[in-house]
């Protein structure tokens, strides 16, 4: 827990340790990378249940939190974009919300991080069409990922005809991120979620940190792995409404 607690506080890329607490034979190291960067596939870290959120992000993040496509760094600029879900083997039948934000006008990934101009489409699946949501096709292929990971179901996102035309055709940036909310999935039957992303220019930035921390105490050891997401507004904002100025009865 000292290990994964140092690099929570102070987060650097690479191994660290051995450090060593008092008595040599007492003591921690361990590794921090960043999951799925450069790579097309990624499950989230949590298998979610009901109004849970799995935020997946479309642009890199630089060494102070603030958004990116600079210098090189991996921003999602493709067409073709699949959102997958579902346990191969679940009983229940959950569905998802998707919510895909962008900017068009790219000003969120600029050096002044303005955000005025973010916009959110949203889209609701379901493999049973009720309840209001949809039922597209493909839904039922599914995924199978190349690392052995499946899921039942398949949102397959057309940036160019579902987002706007301009998200795939012009420079890294537009895109943002991708929220996924589950429903119907219950606690004792969690869903897995996960992205997977086709065409060129389509690789997924880092989506956070992978902290790895093992203890040494004697002759006994113990391992700790912590996910560590990127910072986000908090989920309420998805749907709030704000007034533009204060309100009298």
């Amino acid at each position: 827990e000292a290990g994964i607690e140092e690099k929570l506080l102070n987060p650097s890329l690479g191994s660290f340790g051995p450090v060593l607490l008092g008595d040599p034979s007492y003591k921690y190291e361990g590794e921090v990378t960043n999951p799925s960067e450069v790579d097309k596939q990624f499950k989230y870290q949590k298998d979610l249940t009901a109004g849970e959120i799995a935020t997946f992000w479309l642009v890199s993040h630089n060494s102070t939190g603030q958004l990116t496509c600079s210098g090189g760094v991996p921003c999602f600029r493709a067409n073709i974009m699949n959102v997958c879900w579902g346990n191969p083997t679940s009983v229940v039948t959950p569905a998802v919300e998707i919510l895909f934000f962008y900017d068009t006008t790219r000003l969120s990934v600029d050096s002044s991080n303005n955000y005025a101009s973010v916009r959110v489409k949203r889209f609701a699946h379901s493999p049973t069409g009720a309840g209001g949501f949809q039922n597209p096709a493909g839904l039922n292929a599914g995924c199978n990922f190349t690392n052995g990971d499946s899921f039942k179901y398949r949102s397959q996102i057309n940036v160019n005809n579902d987002i706007d035309a301009i998200c795939d055709d012009s420079p890294l940036g537009c895109p943002l991120m991708v929220k996924v909310r589950m429903y119907y999935a219950t606690s004792a039957e969690p869903q897995r979620v996960g992205i997977w992303t086709t065409g060129p220019a389509s690789s997924l930035p880092a989506q956070g940190l992978n902290i790895s921390s093992t203890g040494t105490a004697g002759e006994s050891s113990r391992r700790v792995n912590v996910f560590q997401g990127y910072s986000e507004s908090p989920t309420f904002f998805d749907a709030a409404v704000f007034s533009l100025k204060d309100l009298v009865k």
